[in-house]
């Protein structure tokens, strides 16, 4: 067994086709069938269960895949190593982000990053929470950025916090009625939600119109929780793959929304530091943010990758420089 036909065997487990690993591994699927074949007949033993569809591993196959996969990584490890021993700038980072998170976060550290490594590749991976997990238990990536804590995630992944990121109710101006707000202790009569800007209760929302993110992204899952929290089951009107689709939506008027600082900011409205008044004004946009009265609306954005993995350098540096500028972390020559 070399490190190539372990990588084919792997490859053709994760995606359950020899024809789809063929393509992904850019080799012609006779040749990846011989190949697979030759390493069957090398341990004695079936790895792949052919009767079935799609392709699954039998339990010698999974105890293949399983060491595998340690191997590999190992491998890779000691590329790393010998790349930082070298002090070589030469290379290539794998990593994973949301697609509007990418495009939120990565032109902050873009510049500073290839200043300092510009020969170094930087391959991003755009894709929900879920797939991205999935590439990185598979090994196509090195690490990804998500809002996930620890124990959001299978045993083996370690997390690191970059940030701590903001929730936000958004709505239309006309949509938050002054009994869905938290008011002091005392206080009586009607407000008007603009002026006086009080916290939302989401409880209190439940009759409302809402757009949510589709299932498998790292928002919907901190939303179904806070639903769940507050005890109610919310009218979806509408899912989207967007943050910013779904403010620009209950911009419309169509809904509200539970969105991160970064929507937000996406769409110009002032988010930087605690309103005073409990409200975020995006009026000009057609809409009203509102903080939480309860179940502090905010999550930690992480770095995710696993235990075992030596993160090199510049990797090291990517991440570092992240913490940096969200979060205010200070780094070595910075």
């Amino acid at each position: 067994m070399d490190f190539r036909e372990m990588l084919y065997i792997t490859t053709v487990a994760d995606l359950q086709s020899v024809t789809a690993a063929a393509k992904k591994l850019y080799i012609s699927q006779p040749s990846l069938s011989h190949i697979i074949s030759k390493v069957e007949q090398d341990v004695g033993v079936r790895l792949f269960d052919r009767g079935t569809s799609p392709i699954t591993l039998t339990y010698a196959g999974e105890k293949y895949v399983e060491t595998a996969r340690r191997v590999l990584m190992l491998n890779d490890n000691l590329r790393r190593e010998l790349v930082d021993i070298g002090l070589g700038d030469k290379g290539r980072i794998c990593f994973g982000m949301p697609t509007e998170r990418a495009g939120y976060m990565l032109p902050a550290v873009a510049r500073q990053f290839k200043e300092k490594y510009p020969h170094m590749e930087l391959r991003l991976m755009e894709s929900n929470a879920d797939e991205l997990l999935q590439a990185l238990l598979r090994d196509e990536i090195s690490f990804y950025i998500v809002p996930r804590d620890p124990e959001e995630l299978p045993a083996g992944l370690k997390t690191e916090l970059i940030y701590r990121e903001r929730l936000y109710f958004a709505a239309p101006p006309d949509m938050v009625t002054p009994d869905m707000l938290a008011r002091p202790d005392g206080e009586t009569g009607q407000q008007d939600p603009l002026t006086e800007g009080r916290k939302i209760r989401l409880e209190r929302t439940k009759d409302l119109p809402y757009i949510l993110l589709k299932r498998g992204h790292a928002i919907r899952k901190r939303t179904d929780r806070m639903f769940k929290r507050s005890k109610m089951d919310p009218d979806v009107v509408m899912e989207v793959s967007s943050c910013i689709s779904a403010v620009q939506l209950a911009a419309s008027s169509l809904g509200v929304t539970i969105v991160p600082t970064r929507a937000v900011a996406a769409l110009g409205a002032p988010v930087a530091g605690q309103p005073a008044d409990g409200i975020v004004l995006g009026i000009q946009k057609g809409y009203l943010c509102y903080d939480f009265a309860e179940n502090p609306g905010s999550w930690n954005v992480n770095a995710v990758y696993k235990e075992d993995l030596y993160l090199g350098l510049a990797e090291r540096y990517l991440i570092d420089l992240l913490k940096q500028k969200f979060g205010g972390v200070s780094i070595d020559g910075a």
